[in-house]
């Protein structure tokens, strides 16, 4: 009786230890700052004490309310650096044009063009360069890239941690599944690119660029006023602590910034708690160029529902896709297995959250959402708060998501060192999309762009060696493009006018075309000859070292000109949500003048001393080629 007694209090010992552990634990997860990159309401504990992962350098424990920022208070929670900041409007006046806009940098592109793409006779004969995304293949009604015949085109959902790196994520792991999906020797099981080469790239200078042209662009996080115990600033590792977009992603990879194999210093050593997410991530990844994928192209299109086909194209073109949704804790249900943010009709806030969509299900029942969309369907996402969320790191995002109509849709295309589009030389002089102030508000990072024109714009290069234009490539933010391009050998500039009548050494001429917006590249090929027939047999064109081409490209509409601003200024101060200075950003852009504009005259193209062009080109070294079929 007194053993039963013993043993009867012990357990009730026990019992109560434990509620008074669980109150503890869940007091101090309320708590808990929650990162707003992850807005997964608690953040997994993975193998570090939760003391641990909240204390501070200092040794101080996690400060709990009153301690930390508010969601809306981190990110740009200084009131700015004594050091000059130079505004959007600033920028813009500067740029001294009335044609210019400002666009928040969750940029969400245009399909305005779509009724004159398809009534343009012109262009009957020309092939999109996307033209996969216009079959009309019967779709079936439940796909998973999982398992498409037995094949797997995803690969494992990955963890981001504390970082605000949702968007490195969701863009890498479209990446890997487009490599999936179009190399059938590499395995789901060998395939993990690195997302912090991507980040870190992101926000520091880096060298090496093709004739140098994009060295003198960059952006990085600084200390202008020299503040005291900003000790990230020992480690350089306050880019884990800048969120992003797709923007971020359009202008790093397709500079051939990454990606990389993750592996060494390429791979993240910590991703949670305050003081090892920082610290242990010191070292510096692999060379900026040292790319062991080429990004060519990034289809971008409308998230909204009418768009659905158009997007399970890309899907099954490329395995996957990105996309912003709203993450907040409200819009989940059932242990973020399903995700639906709705707005009753008032204005829908910018996606706070990157993730990928990697299949769909159109009869998914809509009562599995948090409140019941307007019909069943919903696309399978693949996340990046690690196995343990939603179905294994995956989650079903309702057809009818308010944040999903306002977002772009991004998928990659890429090339392998065996393909043939795996170029040796990118020529480009923008380096970046993005003005950068803020690391999580998107409503103080801009986009510069002439708001609608049709004029023709250029970029002059001048060859680095005796090499071969192979392709060429530029940024849209409009769907349906239609274009003519014409690239000039030794055209003459003077006094930063190229005379339009003294363009003699046309070499090659084509109409071209897209489907979607964002970046694309167009091979030189036989394509679409002229009617001259001045492309036929050609793939590629001739360049000895010393000769300067340029690459002219035409719109055949109206529509808005997306550039880098020529600009160098120092943002606020940013902090994470244990009030650690992550930085200011300098943005440092420098125009390189060889970007040409029409004058308004129209008898000019002009050099332009405030912004630089999204135009690239692409050359291969030792190769003979012909610039006219009489030469073979």
């Amino acid at each position: 009786m007194k053993k039963k007694t013993v043993l009867a209090l012990g357990i009730s010992a026990i019992l109560i230890a434990a509620l008074a552990l669980g109150i503890s634990t869940h007091m101090h997860r309320e708590q808990k700052p929650a990162n707003p990159a992850r807005r997964d309401g608690e953040v997994t504990v993975v193998d570090v004490p939760e003391d641990d992962q909240l204390a501070l350098v200092s040794g101080e424990k996690d400060p709990g309310p009153g301690g930390s920022f508010s969601e809306g208070e981190q990110g740009n929670a200084g009131k700015g650096s004594s050091s000059e900041n130079q505004s959007a409007k600033e920028i813009v006046d500067q740029l001294n044009a009335d044609d210019i806009c400002v666009i928040n940098e969750a940029v969400t592109v245009s399909d305005a063009g779509k009724e004159a793409f398809f009534a343009n006779d012109e262009f009957k004969d020309v092939t999109p360069i996307d033209s996969e995304y216009l079959l009309s293949t019967p779709l079936p009604s439940k796909y998973d890239a999982r398992n498409d015949g037995g094949k797997c085109y995803v690969t494992e959902p990955e963890d981001q941690g504390y970082s605000y790196l949702c968007w490195a994520y969701a863009a890498i792991g479209a990446i890997e599944s487009d490599i999936l999906k179009n190399h059938e020797d590499i395995s789901y099981k060998n395939l993990n690119l690195s997302e912090k080469h991507l980040a870190y790239y992101n926000v520091h200078k880096t060298t090496g660029s093709v004739g140098g042209y994009l060295d003198d662009d960059y952006r990085v996080l600084v200390n202008p006023d020299n503040e005291e115990n900003a000790w990230i600033f020992d480690y350089d590792t306050g880019y884990v602590a800048v969120g992003g977009v797709t923007d971020y992603c359009i202008s790093l990879l397709t500079a051939w910034k990454g990606p990389v194999y993750e592996k060494g210093n390429n791979a993240f050593k910590s991703i949670y708690g305050s003081e090892y997410l920082f610290k242990d991530n010191k070292d510096k990844p692999s060379g900026a160029y040292d790319a062991d994928f080429h990004v060519q192209d990034v289809s971008q299109v409308r998230g909204y529902i009418s768009n659905n086909e158009l997007i399970k194209r890309m899907i099954l073109k490329h395995g996957a896709v990105t996309a912003g949704v709203n993450s907040a804790e409200k819009f989940w249900k059932n242990s973020h297995r399903s995700l639906y943010s709705f707005f009753e009709g008032e204005k829908i806030p910018t996606a706070d959250h990157e993730i990928s969509i990697i299949g769909w299900d159109d009869d998914y029942s809509a009562a599995n959402f948090s409140s019941r969309p307007f019909g069943n369907g919903a696309w399978l996402c693949k996340n990046s708060w690690g196995d343990t969320a939603g179905d294994k790191g995956f989650f079903y995002l309702s057809y009818y998501d308010d944040t999903l109509s306002i977002d772009s849709i991004s998928a990659y295309s890429v090339a392998a060192k065996s393909d043939s589009d795996f170029y040796d030389n990118n020529y480009q002089v923008a380096g970046f999309l993005t003005n950068l102030e803020s690391t999580l508000d998107d409503s103080l990072n801009t986009v510069f762009a002439y708001k609608n024109t049709a004029k023709p714009y250029a970029v002059m290069y001048e060859a680095q060696a005796d090499e071969t234009l192979k392709a060429f490539g530029f940024m849209s933010l409009d769907c349906y493009g239609q274009y003519e391009a014409e690239i000039y050998k030794n055209a003459e500039a003077t006094d930063g006018k190229i005379d339009l009548n003294k363009l003699k050494e046309l070499v090659y001429s084509q109409k071209i075309s897209a489907v979607s917006a964002g970046f694309h590249t167009f091979p030189i090929d036989a394509g679409q000859d002229t009617e001259d027939d001045k492309n036929s047999g050609i793939s590629g064109i001739e360049l000895k070292k010393g000769d300067t081409f340029l690459v002219v490209i035409k719109p055949v509409r109206e529509q808005q000109l997306v550039f880098e601003a020529a600009a160098d200024n120092i943002s606020p101060k940013n902090y994470d949500e244990w009030k650690n200075l992550t930085g200011s950003f300098e943005n440092n852009y420098s125009a390189s003048g060889n970007s040409y504009y029409l004058s308004d005259d129209e008898a000019f193209l002009e050099s332009q001393s405030d912004k630089d062009f999204f135009i690239k080109a692409y050359t291969n070294f030792g190769e003979q080629t012909f610039e006219n079929a009489d030469e073979m």
